[in-house]
């Protein structure tokens, strides 16, 4: 009986510091709000980049406020500096089509059109994506219609937050967890 309760309670420890983003697989991870996006230096097609965050179950990123543009764009600024990052420029899954910024699925992004910036470095084009190449992290639009055009691609999945504790939470749980097994070792 007690070491069943004992094995229970390892089993809940795991299973509490396992959640929200989970650093693995190819690429880092950075948890903004609901959203987790993963980010890969790896250049391939904008296609290639979409296939490839479907079969991992999230999307092509977005970029649906400042906020998140400037959160999302330092810490890949940060990667960079750090070598974790090879790429200066990504995949996101937005266009601007008619003087609105959109979606893939044709959504509205209510960002400032002087948010993005005009690159000479990039093919012009309607794709948006998040560039590192001016030094600080900017929109820009380029090209997405040829394949030989490869970047590196931000993935974004959701995380439903009354299933995901706050990481702060998940410490708590799991020092609780910890205490408890400890007491019913001892014991």
């Amino acid at each position: 009986m007690e070491f069943t309760l004992i094995f229970g309670l390892y089993l809940l420890n795991l299973v509490v510091t396992s959640l929200g983003c989970i650093n693995g697989g190819t690429g880092a991870f950075i948890q903004i709000g609901s959203s987790c996006y993963q980010v890969v230096s790896e250049s391939v097609p904008r296609q290639t980049a979409s296939e490839r965050c479907t079969a991992g179950g999230g999307a092509l990123g977005t970029v649906s406020s400042e906020a998140t543009l400037t959160a999302l764009g330092d810490n890949v600024k940060v990667q960079s500096e750090g070598g974790v990052t090879t790429s200066t420029v990504f995949w996101l899954a937005m266009n601007r089509t008619r003087g609105r910024i959109l979606t893939d699925n044709g959504l509205d992004v209510r960002l400032p059109d002087s948010l993005i910036q005009p690159s000479a470095e990039l093919p012009t084009g309607e794709c948006i994506l998040l560039s590192l190449l001016t030094g600080d992290p900017t929109l820009t639009t380029a090209d997405c219609t040829r394949t030989f055009w490869m970047y590196g691609y931000i993935c974004q999945y959701v995380i439903l937050p009354e299933v995901r504790p706050s990481y702060s939470n998940r410490i708590e749980m799991s020092s609780i967890l910890g205490l408890l097994l400890s007491l019913l070792w001892i014991s």
